[in-house]
């Protein structure tokens, strides 16, 4: 009698053990982007740490209409005569949630995180809001975007404009961020560069 009780709290124990791990593995996988930006001349962000915040952000699908994401805008997009360029026209993916890095005397390398549903994603970015700064359009400094260059910096970014009579110039033109393609329960290792110096040039 005592040792068929036994077997039968084994085969409880057993069945139980295999629900529990069927349950677990049944459980929706976190889909996520991660990993590590080295941020060149870091140093300078000590003079700016009080005036705004450093945000990591992934932004939709590109979309003229709706306008969504990142990506080339062509020339009168915005108006007869506007020219176009390559950047961001609509809020990021996490504008609600964006990762906030916080400054560490010294530090190069920062690791960021972020949550996702699986689908296409125009571009991952990382930049600098500047609490000053009211025009939208200029409050956040492009620091450097992914773009399948690990270490080298891009801003993701091309700005030109008009003049006047019709003189166009470029001041910004650096190649666009990489799309990324997640799936269901991926978690993505992303690693970019991106510079701090870049404020600089920016707001000036």
């Amino acid at each position: 009698m005592k040792n068929r009780i036994l077997f039968l709290a084994t085969m409880l124990l057993a069945v139980s053990s295999f629900f529990l791990s069927s349950c677990k593995d049944d459980e929706p996988k976190t889909t996520k982007v991660h990993g590590t930006i080295t941020l060149e001349n870091a140093d300078k962000w000590a003079a700016w740490q009080d005036s705004g915040v450093v945000e990591v952000t992934i932004f939709p699908a590109f979309s003229l209409d709706p306008a969504a994401g990142w990506g080339v805008v062509p020339d009168n997009f915005y108006g007869p005569g506007v020219p176009g360029g390559t950047y961001a026209i609509g809020a990021p993916y996490n504008a609600q949630d964006p990762v906030v890095l916080t400054y560490k005397a010294g530090q190069t390398k920062y690791d960021y995180e972020i949550e996702v549903e699986p689908g296409t994603y125009s571009a991952l970015a990382i930049g600098f809001r500047n609490n000053s700064v009211t025009d939208p359009s200029l409050k956040t400094a492009s620091l450097g975007v992914y773009w399948d260059k690990e270490t080298t910096v891009s801003h993701g970014i091309v700005i030109k404009a008009d003049v006047g009579g019709g003189n166009i110039v470029t001041f910004f033109d650096y190649p666009a961020p990489a799309t990324i393609d997640i799936k269901a329960g991926e978690n993505k290792e992303l690693n970019f560069a991106a510079d701090f110096g870049f404020v600089e040039q920016w707001y000036q």
